[in-house]
C-alpha cells in the first residue's frame, strides 16, 4: 500500500515520458542536417570542398 501511494505521489512517470519525446527529434533533425550539409559541399568547387573537410 505504501508503495503505490508513494509512485502516485512521485512524478517519477511524468518526467522520464517528458524526457524521453525530447530524445527522438534529435537524430531526424541531424539526418536532415546531413543531407541539407551534404548538398552545398558537393556543389562547391573542389578547392573549397577540401578546405571544409580538412578543417572538418
Amino acid at each position: 500500500m505504501s508503495s503505490i501511494s508513494n509512485v502516485s505521489s512521485t512524478p517519477v512517470s511524468q518526467p522520464t515520458t517528458q524526457a524521453s519525446p525530447p530524445p527522438p527529434p534529435p537524430p531526424p533533425k541531424d539526418d536532415k542536417d546531413t543531407t541539407s550539409i551534404q548538398p552545398p559541399k558537393a556543389a562547391l568547387p573542389p578547392g573549397q570542398g577540401t578546405r571544409v573537410d580538412q578543417l572538418a
